[in-house]
């Protein structure tokens, strides 16, 4: 360290490894998203509507189909509003592949059956349950 900056004088050194730090600190938080409380309600909320309706499937599609197009409504707009917030591409993505490649295959299928095995419905609850926890994750991840 003495021959990099050596040539400063210590008061001058402590000041420039200041100056290195805050400018570190500061652009470390800038990369990353601010938190969301409406992002982390959105999660809470719809997680536990999600699952108990996914539960449903071992009646008939028809006494829910209400319930499942409010749902996909509501993560809909769950998106949409991740996708508004910056820095939050990573969140708004897991969103979309909630939707598209787990919950919608999921309830097009109920639909098509009309009611569906108890295996089927536990390991689907069991895949959309990790895919919320991991935005639950991601969202309780970003800073206050």
């Amino acid at each position: 360290m003495k021959t990099f900056l050596g040539f400063l004088k210590p008061n001058a050194l402590l000041l420039t490894l200041g100056f290195v730090m805050f400018s570190t600190m500061t652009t470390m938080q800038s990369c990353s998203a601010a938190f969301d409380q409406m992002g982390l309600d959105n999660i809470t909320n719809i997680g536990g509507k999600l699952t108990d309706l996914m539960a449903k499937a071992t009646e008939p599609f028809g006494k829910h189909e209400a319930a499942v197009k409010s749902i996909l409504n509501d993560i809909t707009k769950a998106a949409d509003h991740a996708a508004g917030q910056k820095k939050n591409k990573n969140v708004a993505d897991s969103w979309n592949l909630l939707k598209n490649d787990l919950v919608m295959p999921f309830f097009d299928r109920w639909k098509s059956k009309g009611v569906l095995d108890k295996d089927v419905v536990k390991e689907s609850v069991g895949q959309v349950g990790k895919s919320l926890d991991a935005i639950k994750k991601a969202e309780m991840a970003k800073k206050k």
